[in-house]
């Protein structure tokens, strides 16, 4: 699947790490780096706020991406995160890694934004154009820009809290505690929206690729 191909934040902990035994391991560089800005921030530092919007923008860009789906203005809902950012961080106290608490943030902005989607027909002109990289070649472009509306197309039909599960597995490579974490839920909820969303994920895909096929679901005439 896609999202495997995509960078978190900062490293995923790995399995031994999330439930090995004895002392919990230290923590990755990038997230020791993010907790001293976030010092820096809660101290009164203007500055450090910016390199934290920068180190961690296209990860948040990416990943509202695939929250809320392509056919949205992702600067808004940047916009939105790093204001709810600024004011949350105050009471971040360091219990839990930066990256559980920053896509706290993306979850609700994203769950907001899916709620307020539902209300609304959807805008079928709002599609941002796409960008190819010049050395890409166009034939494997067209694929991939092919297969990223499939997987869009089917993440649409999750409901907002199963596709915000979905993504942060799939995407992010988070474990069932942290994203409960993440989503002020618990890991059994986390596991069961988890495992029905990857069903409907399925079936939805399989509607999708079947009816694309010549002829339609019953085959090339």
């Amino acid at each position: 699947m896609i999202f495997r191909e995509a960078q978190p934040l900062v490293s995923a902990a790995s399995p031994e790490e999330r439930t090995g035994p004895g002392s919990p391991p230290p923590p990755p560089a990038d997230e020791v780096r993010l907790h001293l800005l976030v010092r820096r921030v809660q101290e009164g530092d203007a500055t450090a706020f910016n390199q934290l919007y920068e180190l961690t923008r296209v990860d948040a860009a990416r990943t509202l991406r695939h929250l809320v789906g392509n056919r949205v203005d992702v600067e808004d809902l940047l916009q939105e995160t790093y204001l709810r950012l600024l004011t949350a961080v105050k009471n971040y106290r360091g219990e839990s890694r930066f990256r559980t608490f920053f896509y706290r943030v993306c979850a609700n902005v994203a769950l907001s934004h899916l709620r307020w989607k539902r209300r609304r027909p959807e805008d079928p002109f709002a599609v941002p154009p796409e960008q190819e990289s010049h050395a890409e070649d166009p034939e494997r472009a067209a694929e991939r820009r092919q297969a990223a509306r499939l997987v869009e197309a089917a993440l649409e039909k999750l409901k907002p809290k199963k596709r915000i599960v979905f993504v942060y597995y799939e995407l992010c490579g988070m474990g069932p505690d942290e994203i409960a974490e993440a989503v002020g839920s618990s890991p059994n909820t986390v596991r069961s929206r988890l495992h029905h969303a990857r069903l409907e994920f399925n079936v939805a895909m399989q509607r999708l690729l079947t009816h694309r096929r010549p002829g339609g679901p019953h085959g090339a005439p």
